[in-house]
């Protein structure tokens, strides 16, 4: 009964802060697998449950079964598709809350965030689904003096951000992913990025957007790692990604094409036999084309294997993306325990970037500099981006 209770006020919180979310009409999305609901305060029976019932009083309306994407990182291999509904109060719902002077603007100091039911250490099976629809990998269950080891090391740098105060509307805190957990000889060294398992997702924010985050109120910085995977790729294979000239830019092919063909080839394992996803509406609003409008696939992958090719090592399964990801994942685990343990500093990853204070910013980049060169071997190219939006080497 307090479980069911818990997930009563959990719903309703839910329901009603995202009542003010204009951009989406009021709705939230749920997911619609079991193991994904468990991993909050309303689990899949409570769900049904109260779907049932609230529904039936005229409380809360949905939408049909929908595929939404898990991140809008063209960068991110653990781009996938999740099947879900969205769900939004009605007004009678946010009438009888108005009757209790609760507000989607006020909704905060009445209910507490919880994240006693959050893992913030996942590992998941190899992706699924087709071309169009890859699924994110089911959640695989762990247990031992490994998954333990890990987990703590998310939990740690959780306590170290809750000592800081960030200018979102949720504390920050991680979760990291690790994925191909079926695969043969997994040992937590697949995948293993970082991301947001607070309600204010910096990740998902607009880069833009990100630039107005402060930490103890202080202005901040994003530190990016240049051509991360790439100059990982290389390293691996025993040589070293020259970045002058730039590593995206081939003559007669936009820069942009360039870079998400390479990014598509890491994901995919080999280089992509039809143009990637990422060339989607978003791309020819922005850009006013589609790639296959100016070039021939064939011909842009030759140019950019003649310039890096060290991409026909790629192999799926054997050096691919969740392997990439991983030593990047291990680089930037590393800088971040370091920033605590030198001086305390807070940083928030993102991918291959880490937020930090603006005055932080010089020892930022040295750490991360000098775990890649521990790691891997060579000095990856650091830049800084400023509120201005201007980037220098750091």
């Amino acid at each position: 009964m307090d479980n069911f209770k818990l997930a009563v006020g959990a719903l309703a919180a839910d329901l009603i802060k995202h009542s003010a979310n204009e951009a989406a009409k009021g709705y939230m999305y749920r997911p619609s697998d079991k193991d994904e609901l468990a991993q909050t305060l309303v689990s899949s029976d409570a769900f049904i449950k109260l779907r049932t019932y609230w529904m039936g009083m005229g409380l809360m309306e949905e939408t049909g079964f929908v595929h939404f994407r898990a991140s809008i990182d063209d960068s991110d291999q653990n781009t996938t598709y999740k099947k879900a509904r969205r769900f939004r109060a009605t007004p009678a719902l946010l009438e009888l809350a108005q009757s209790y002077q609760l507000t989607a603007a006020n909704v905060t100091e009445h209910f507490e965030r919880c994240h006693s039911h959050a893992s913030v250490l996942q590992v998941r099976s190899t992706k699924d689904g087709d071309y169009n629809f890859p699924k994110g990998g089911k959640l695989i269950k762990q247990s031992g003096p490994r998954f333990q080891e890990r987990r703590t090391e998310v939990e740690t740098l959780n306590r170290y951000l809750a000592r800081h105060k960030f200018n979102l509307s949720d504390q920050p805190m991680l979760r990291r992913i690790f994925n191909c957990g079926d695969r043969k000889g997994f040992d937590f060294n697949l995948g293993g990025r970082f991301y947001c398992a607070s309600d204010d997702d910096w990740m998902q924010m607009p880069k833009e957007k990100r630039k107005a985050i402060m930490i103890d109120g202080e202005p901040t910085c994003e530190i990016d790692v240049s051509s991360s995977q790439l100059s990982i790729l290389y390293a691996i294979q025993g040589e070293t990604l020259a970045y002058d000239p730039d590593p995206y830019q081939i003559d007669g092919i936009s820069r942009e094409v360039t870079k998400r063909i390479i990014v598509a080839s890491i994901g995919r394992g080999k280089p992509p036999s039809r143009w990637p996803r990422s060339f989607n509406d978003d791309f020819i609003s922005e850009h006013g084309y589609h790639p296959r409008d100016r070039y021939k696939l064939k011909d842009v992958v030759s140019s950019i294997l003649a310039r890096h090719p060290v991409l026909s090592s790629l192999e799926p399964e054997k050096l691919d993306w969740a392997i990439l990801q991983f030593e990047e994942a291990e680089c930037f685990l590393k800088a971040m325990q370091c920033l605590y343990e030198l001086q305390d500093i807070p940083s928030l990853p993102v991918h291959d970037s880490l937020i930090v204070k603006q005055r932080d910013h010089e020892l930022a980049s040295t750490v991360l500099k000098d775990e890649y060169k521990e790691r891997l071997g060579f000095i990856p190219q650091v830049k800084m981006t400023l509120d201005s939006g201007f980037a220098m080497a750091a």
